[in-house]
This record gives structure tokens, C-alpha cells and sequence, in this order.
């Protein structure tokens, strides 16, 4: 086997130091093709250095913490083949020039790359690629012809070839996202950029008695039963989305079909216990006017209220149509939620991974509700009110995309 000395690799054209963040092998571990030897950490991101050949960690030259300067030698290790970016050495030999194109690793980002840099990425043969991506697959020998995107616009991202690299095919992850009541698909807008600029799919529907969707809902089940006959039409899987009461009907759809649902995600959902905001709820089915409409709206939070004033009118709008007379009539007993999600959600555990976000600034429904929670869920606290997703968006896009 040949004997190969690793430099620090340069990310970018400031770089001059990383730190090493940690090395996911051991001294003597044997790695494959496409594995990640350890993760660096520079002042922009945090990065993979993978394995363009199998091999053997023989020894780490650094530990974790280190500030290593660009080009000095991070491991040792044993390969059959020789790496692009490092050329024949024995043991000591210097490293490549780290002021070379050959020399810089094929290391893969973990944060999006501005749409500026992608469009600079495509080549001569019309592939869309990072440029992170395209330097992999030359160090990799990675035909990029062959590899479907899972990027914006099926673009290349690096995890891409790391795929390729070992043999895997990449999924572009698929996500449906069901609003809460009196919202509409459009409210997840800001999320579905984040989601789609990251390589997911995404799809947001109007749910009955909402938005441009012509079904109204007389019971919550309404709700449910639309969005099964959604599944049932598509194909592959969909992490679910709930907001509020589309929680609910979140998790009583994971429940009747979790064949079609990979896993799921609920934020603030209702539920939960009894305790519930009445004045807000009743008053999303009886807007009167604007002035209304504006102090319901600050009940969600600061960004809500911050809409602006086509947007507000819009709403006020759709609200005004009442139809959500039937839904409130049965969400509510009094002042109390009649609403129960508890038993759902320990159904759903058995099968599917399920996570629940709350808001420490909820106005709603208690953040209290979350001690009630069976224990297998996974809960996140940020700090937001009613609507994470628009008080904390970069929290939540961060989550989905675990």
C-alpha cells in the first residue's frame, strides 16, 4: 500500500487556517471511498474532508481544536491508489503545493452556496454543479454527466458525488407542509425558499375551507381526509408539516397512512391540552375589520404583526368568507380546546420519528403543553411565538433539513 502524508486543504481564496472540528475515525480504522475521514472549521462554515480513496488512518497529526495553517500535514494514511491532491510521498514527504488547484481537498460545505456561485458552476458539457461539487468529482473521477442533482434546479451539490463515491444514489428530500387555521399555503413561503434553496422539494396545500381550495370543512376529519387523498395520489414519501391545527391533521394523517410519511414535524400544535386561546381562535371565524384583524395578528408574534397592509387585506378577505364557523364550533368547548393530539402521537412513535417545536412566546397554546409530551418525542424550544417558522426561520429550515 502507499503511504500518503494529508494537508490541511485551502476552502477558499482567504483561507489560510482551519481548525480541526473532529475526526470521525480512529487511528487504524479503515475507511472506503466516499467516507468522511474528519470535519474542519473555518470562519465561514463547516466542512467534510472525504476519502477519494479506501484505505487506513495510520495516524492523526492534529487533534481537535487545532488551528492548523493551509498545507501543513493534518494524518498519515494508507491507500492502494494514489489521491489527486497529493501525488506519491513517503512517509515525511512535504505535501502538495497548497497554492495549487490540485491541491485544494475535496471538501464538502454543509451551508448553501450563493445562487451567484452556482450559476458560475456550469461547464462546458451543460452540467449544473457547485464548485465544490465539480472539484470532487475531478479529484474523485466522478463522471457528472451521470449524477442527478438534488440541488435547486436538480444542481450538484457535493453530497452528491460523496454519494457517487460510494456507490449510493442521493434523494432530494420531499416535504408537504399543511398551515393552521385561518392561514393558507402562502404563509409557509419564506420556509419553502430556505427548503428548496437546500435541494428539498416542497409542497404546501390549501386544506378545506381555506385558501383557493373549493372543499369546505365541516369537521376536522374533512381536513385529514383531503390531505390523504393528496398522498395517495403522489408517490415516495414526505416529511409532514403541521402548523397549529394542521398539526393535528398532521398526525392523524402519519397515523391512517405512515406508509407515505418518512417523518414528521410539528409546530406549536394544537392539542395538546385544554388550555387554549378562545378569543384568538373565535375571532379568526368572526374578523370584524382590519383594527380586528391587526390584534389577532399580534397575538401570533412580531413578524405577524409586522405584515404588510396588502397582505393584511388580503386575509381579512379570505377570513371574512366564514368558513371557519363549522371547524371553531367543533375545536372549542367554551373556552377550552376540545382538541386531543396526545394519543395520536403516541400511536405515530411506534412508527415514525416525530419532533414538536415550540415557542417560549406562544400566545395560543401554552408552551407549558410541551411537559405533556410522550417521551419519545423530540422537542425544540426556540424563541418565537405562535409561528416559529416566521419569528425563527433559520431554526426551523435548519431542523427540517436534519
Amino acid at each position: 500500500m502507499i503511504k500518503l502524508t494529508l494537508p490541511m486543504p485551502r476552502l477558499g481564496e482567504t483561507m489560510d487556517s482551519g481548525t480541526i472540528a473532529s475526526w470521525t475515525l480512529s487511528e487504524g480504522d479503515f475507511f472506503e471511498r466516499g467516507d468522511t475521514l474528519l470535519e474542519l472549521e473555518t470562519d465561514k462554515t463547516l466542512v467534510e474532508y472525504p476519502a477519494l480513496e479506501s484505505g487506513r488512518l495510520v495516524e492523526t497529526l492534529v487533534v481537535e481544536g487545532d488551528v492548523v495553517d493551509v498545507g501543513d500535514p493534518i494524518a498519515i494514511i494508507e491507500t492502494d491508489k494514489t489521491w489527486p491532491i497529493i501525488g506519491n510521498q513517503d512517509e515525511g514527504a512535504s505535501p502538495a503545493d497548497p497554492m495549487s488547484p490540485s491541491a485544494a481537498a475535496g471538501a464538502v460545505s454543509s451551508s448553501v452556496t450563493n445562487e451567484a456561485s452556482n450559476e458560475a458552476a456550469f461547464s462546458g458539457n451543460g452540467v449544473r454543479a457547485t464548485p465544490f461539487a465539480r472539484r470532487l468529482a475531478t479529484l474523485g473521477s466522478v463522471d457528472l454527466t451521470e449524477l442527478v442533482g438534488t440541488g435547486r434546479r436538480q444542481r450538484i451539490e457535493a453530497t452528491d458525488v460523496i454519494a457517487a463515491l460510494k456507490g449510493e444514489i442521493t434523494q432530494r428530500p420531499e416535504f408537504l407542509l399543511l398551515h393552521g387555521l385561518g392561514s393558507n399555503a402562502m404563509s409557509w413561503n419564506g420556509l419553502i425558499t430556505s427548503l428548496e434553496a437546500n435541494g428539498g422539494r416542497v409542497n404546501a396545500i390549501n386544506l378545506p375551507g381555506h385558501g383557493d381550495n373549493p372543499r369546505e370543512a365541516n369537521r376536522i376529519d374533512d381536513l385529514a381526509d383531503d390531505v390523504i387523498a393528496h398522498l395517495r395520489s403522489q408517490s415516495g414519501k414526505v416529511c409532514l408539516v403541521g402548523h397549529s391545527l394542521g398539526a393535528l391533521v398532521a398526525a392523524k394523517v402519519a397515523c391512517q397512512v405512515p406508509t407515505a410519511v418518512s417523518k414528521i414535524v410539528l409546530i406549536a400544535p394544537a392539542g395538546c391540552g385544554p388550555e387554549i386561546n378562545s378569543d384568538f381562535v373565535r375571532g379568526l371565524a368572526n374578523v370584524k375589520d382590519m383594527e380586528h384583524l391587526r390584534a389577532l395578528l399580534a397575538m401570533l408574534g412580531p413578524k405577524a404583526n409586522a405584515i404588510p397592509e396588502a397582505a393584511a387585506s388580503n386575509m381579512l378577505e379570505e377570513l371574512s368568507r366564514g368558513r371557519l364557523h363549522d371547524l371553531v364550533d367543533q375545536l372549542l368547548d367554551g373556552n377550552s380546546s376540545r382538541l386531543d393530539i396526545l394519543p395520536l402521537l403516541a400511536e405515530i412513535g411506534e412508527k415514525l420519528s416525530v419532533s414538536v417545536v415550540v415557542g417560549t412566546q406562544d400566545q395560543v397554546v401554552p408552551r407549558d403543553h410541551l411537559f405533556r409530551l410522550p417521551s419519545h418525542i423530540n422537542i425544540h424550544v426556540v424563541n418565537a411565538g405562535h409561528v416559529p417558522h416566521w419569528d425563527a426561520p433559520t431554526e426551523i429550515a435548519a431542523l427540517l433539513q436534519q
